[in-house]
């Protein structure tokens, strides 16, 4: 069994590689320039890469690689519940590109989206009543989730399907 920092490892090295082999060729792919890359700064960032996506326009992009695809979207809200670590959702960014590889050693994604982090922060903000949550207890350590459904997001501007 593995212990929770040989997960962690296993996890960045996942999205280190996904970065590497999928994400930059993708970039790219879409004449997006790659205006500053935090991945192997060795700092902590709120975000994976900053993007020039057309002529003086920037996007910081979060960069997510969920290892299966199930057909939803998780926004950790709480990284550890033990230490109060706040997730993700709360940190600084434009766009969050969501890659789920139902094959992990596949290079390309069985699904990418984009997610509008502003669009998606005042959609999470209006709801009100029950939501279906997820609670991992791989990696970080006990981690919230709230489960989001990628028609409604789409539905509502708030996501683009790119694969």
């Amino acid at each position: 069994m593995e212990t929770n920092q040989q997960q962690i490892n296993k996890y960045f090295e996942i999205e280190k590689r996904k970065h590497f082999e999928f994400f930059l060729p993708y970039y790219k792919e879409k004449n997006w320039q790659v205006f500053q890359d935090n991945i192997n700064s060795g700092q902590k960032n709120d975000w994976d890469v900053k993007l020039e996506y057309f002529a003086g326009e920037y996007a910081l992009v979060d960069e997510k690689a969920r290892q299966g695809d199930f057909g939803d979207f998780l926004l950790e809200i709480i990284q550890d519940m033990k230490t109060g670590s706040l997730g993700w959702y709360f940190s600084k960014k434009d766009w969050i590109l969501y890659g789920s590889w139902a094959d992990i050693e596949s290079i390309t994604p069985s699904s990418l989206y984009l997610i509008k982090a502003k669009e998606l922060k005042d959609y999470v903000n209006s709801l009100n009543g029950f939501m279906q949550t997820l609670i991992s207890k791989e990696g970080w350590g006990i981690t919230w989730n709230i489960k989001l459904n990628w028609k409604e997001l789409i539905d509502k501007k708030i996501a683009e399907k790119l694969l």
